[in-house]
C-alpha cells in the first residue's frame, strides 16, 4: 500500500513543472550538527535518498563541523533544498529565508543537564564556575544553558563541543563536570548503561521539523508533504526518528527569539 502511494505521488510530482533548473539539477538535505558529520551523513543518507527518489533527482546530505559554521552557512544562497532543523532555526528560516514547513517529528523535545552518576549535584547552581559542556552557539543546547544561568557573574565555564558524542566523551574523561545534551540522546545512552545522572531537564520545545527552500509551488509542497507523511516505517528506524506528522508554522512562531536574545541575530 505504501509503495503504491509513493509511486502515485512520484508521478504527480514529476508531472508538475519544476520552477528552476537548479531544483532539477541539485537537491540537498541539510542537518543540524548534533550527531557530528560522519554520523549525521550515515543516519540521514536514507532520507536524502527517499527525497531524491521522490523528485527524480539525486539528493545529497550537507553536514557542518559545528553550529557556528552551520549558522554561517545558513544565509548563503542558494540554500539547501531541504533542512531538518531545531525549533529556533526552523522559525528563523520561515521568517527570514523564505522556507516552507513540510512536516515535523511528533511531540516535543527537551535538553537535560547531566553529570556522572557517581557525583552528587543537587541543582544547576552547584555548577557555577565549573566546566560544563554544551553544543556550540547558536545551538538550542547553548541557548537553553544560557537561560539556566541568567546572572552574568554566576555561570559555569562553557566548553563548546562539536557534537553530542564529544559532550559524552568530555564528561566521561572528567574534562567537564556536566553536559547539556538532548534528552533523547541521554535516555539512549543510559539505556546502553552509561553512568549518568540528570540534574535538571528543560521545559519541552517543538520537535525538529523538515522545511523546504523557496521556489517550489504550493502544489509541489502539498505532494512532498503527503509523500513524507506516507514514508515507510523502515526509513524512520534508520534515521532514528519516530515518524513525520503535519506541522504548522504557528507551532514554531516566536522560537527564533532565542537567537535575538542571546546573540542578537
Amino acid at each position: 500500500m505504501v509503495t503504491r502511494t509513493r509511486v502515485a505521488l512520484q508521478s504527480a510530482l514529476w508531472a508538475l513543472p519544476l520552477v528552476s533548473s537548479l531544483h532539477a539539477a541539485q537537491l540537498s538535505l541539510s542537518i543540524q550538527p548534533v550527531l557530528g558529520q560522519r554520523a549525521t551523513h550515515k543516519a540521514f543518507a536514507p532520507l536524502a535518498h527517499y527525497l531524491g527518489q521522490l523528485l527524480g533527482q539525486p539528493c545529497h546530505v550537507i553536514t557542518s563541523p559545528n553550529f557556528l559554521a552551520y549558522w554561517q552557512d545558513m544565509a548563503r544562497r542558494p540554500g539547501p533544498t531541504f533542512v531538518l532543523d531545531a525549533a529556533h532555526f526552523t522559525d528563523y528560516r520561515l521568517q527570514h529565508l523564505g522556507y516552507h514547513l513540510l512536516v515535523k517529528e511528533p511531540g516535543t523535545v527537551s535538553y537535560s543537564l547531566v553529570v556522572r552518576g557517581s557525583e552528587m549535584v543537587l541543582g544547576p547552581s552547584a555548577l557555577v564556575g565549573l566546566p560544563v559542556a554544551s553544543l556550540g552557539i547558536p545551538s538550542m543546547g547553548a541557548a537553553l544553558l544560557n537561560r539556566m544561568f541568567p546572572h552574568p557573574t554566576r555561570r559555569p565555564v562553557i566548553v563548546a563541543a562539536h557534537d553530542a558524542a564529544a559532550e559524552f566523551r568530555l564528561l566521561a574523561a572528567h574534562k567537564v563536570d556536566a553536559a547539556m545534551i538532548p534528552t533523547p540522546l541521554v535516555a539512549r545512552a543510559m539505556k546502553r548503561g552509561a553512568d549518568l545522572a540528570v540534574v535538571v531537564t528543560t521545559p519541552p520545545i517543538p520537535n525538529v521539523a523538515l522545511s523546504v527552500g523557496p521556489g517550489w509551488s504550493a502544489a509541489q509542497r502539498v505532494l512532498m508533504r503527503r509523500a513524507l507523511l506516507n514514508a515507510p516505517a523502515s526509513l524512520f528506524k534508520t534515521i532514528g526518528l519516530q515518524r513525520f506528522v503535519v506541522a504548522k508554522p504557528a507551532e514554531y512562531r516566536g522560537e527564533d527569539h532565542i537567537l535575538k536574545i542571546y546573540w542578537g541575530y
